[in-house]
Order: structure tokens, then sequence, then C-alpha cells
């Protein structure tokens, strides 16, 4: 019997090394340059559009104001696509985020994106960010790829 424990807490602490071994704990801090008070903040692996609960759980944030988050991520999937809510309804979206390399998030101002890699996500559903309807006169979604 004494065997048959050993190895099972053996066992278990083997599962729990392996699945600790590939993740991290960060503390991110998050500095609203958007231009507007952003309400909320969402992470998704890259691509997926798996968003999952609002990160800000400090309220509203106003322009140039930060908040911080802590995030457990999978260190072998460190790329992350970031939307934000902005005061005039909309999601707003970066891609690519490397969240294993950062700690420091910005929120780029939409009007003064001259890089282009902002996104204006109003179309996309809020909760699974699928497309809400076509571009008028195509079959084409707003934001397909």
């Amino acid at each position: 019997m004494k065997k048959f424990i050993f190895t099972t807490a053996a066992i278990l602490t083997l599962c729990l090394i392996n699945s600790t071994a590939f993740s991290q704990v960060t503390t991110y801090n998050v500095t609203n340059s958007s231009g507007m008070v952003i309400s909320g903040l969402y992470l998704s692996p890259n691509d997926a559009n798996l968003w999952g609960t609002n990160m800000n759980t400090s309220g509203n944030v106003a322009v140039d104001r930060s908040f911080e988050f802590t995030q457990a991520l999978d260190t072998k999937n460190c790329i992350y696509d970031i939307r934000y809510i902005g005061e005039d309804g909309k999601y707003y979206y970066i891609q690519d985020v490397d969240l294993c390399n950062t700690k420091t998030i910005i929120l780029p101002n939409p009007l003064s994106d001259t890089d282009k890699k902002l996104k204006d996500d109003s179309q996309r559903n809020p909760i699974d960010g699928t497309d809400q309807k076509p571009i008028e006169g195509t079959d084409k979604k707003p934001m397909e790829k």
C-alpha cells in the first residue's frame, strides 16, 4: 500500500512540475494611450478569437492612466492578440503581441496609428470575435482575412 501511495504521489508531482514548467504568471502594466477612456481589455491566443474575461478590473481607465493585471501564460505559446473597448463603443485590437517578452502594454490611439497595427473591431461579436454582418454589396465579412 505504501508503494502505491508513493508511486501515485510521484506521478502527481511529475504532472504538476510538467504543467508549471511551461507556464509563467506575470503581472502586466497597461497604459491607455488611446486618446479615449477604455472600459475593457481582453486577451486571446493569436488568431484564435477566444477572448477571455475582462482583464481590466479597475473600471474605466482615463487617457494616459495605467492599470495592472496578472495572467498565467503558456510559455510555448507567447503570441497573443489584445482587444480593448473604447468610449466610442468600438472594439480595437492589436495582433501578435509577445506577452512572454514584455510586461508593458501601451494601447495606441486609433487616430494616430500610422503603422496600421491597430484594427477597428467594431463589426465583431464581443463574446467570440466572429463577424456580425457582411460588407454591404458583397458576401465578405468586415474582418475577413
